[in-house]
């Protein structure tokens, strides 16, 4: 798949996808409730595999809103021995793991839970991993195990690109 169709689906699905469609506060999204007297605030939902903070694309999008960061979208298979390996080796190892969690909204897509969003994205490996800029345009696409050191120069290169002001002569 190419960036521009990854970059279509990406912003057609968040123009058209149900009760997100419109919405730009990340309360009305995430339908948040305000608190009642006497209501404890919930602690903060772990992170999946330590990493994910989110399993949809829409909430990481609308997330990606209001914190300006750009968005990982992990796509796997259950039963995949690179993608185990990947979380495990990779994701995981605590340099990659701080920085997605300081500078990424991340998003855990398997292929059997959200089958339209990875046909969508025209996933032909596993593990694939996307990053999307804020603006819904796919700055980089990864297909396959990545080991750590390759994975966090891909990452820091994704934040400097999409942070990176565009200079004109």
């Amino acid at each position: 798949m190419t960036a521009l169709t990854a970059r279509a689906f990406l912003s057609g699905a968040i123009l058209t996808l149900g009760p997100f469609a419109g919405l730009s506060h990340a309360a009305e999204v995430v339908g948040a409730i305000a608190p009642q007297p006497g209501m404890r605030a919930a602690a903060r939902p772990a992170l999946r595999h330590g990493v994910f903070k989110f399993s949809s694309y829409p909430a990481a999008w609308t997330a990606a809103q209001s914190s300006s960061r750009p968005i990982l979208v992990f796509a796997t298979s259950p039963n995949c021995p690179h993608c185990v390996r990947m979380i495990s080796d990779s994701l995981r190892a605590t340099p990659v793991c701080r920085f997605l969690n300081e500078s990424f909204e991340t998003v855990y897509s398997d292929r059997f839970e959200q089958p339209e969003l990875v046909a969508k994205l025209g996933v032909r490996r596993f593990p694939t991993t996307f990053i999307v800029g804020p603006d819904n345009q796919v700055i980089d696409v990864l297909e396959g195990y990545v080991d750590a050191k390759t994975l966090a120069a891909r990452l820091q290169t994704s934040v400097a690109a999409q942070q990176a002001p565009t200079q004109t002569r």
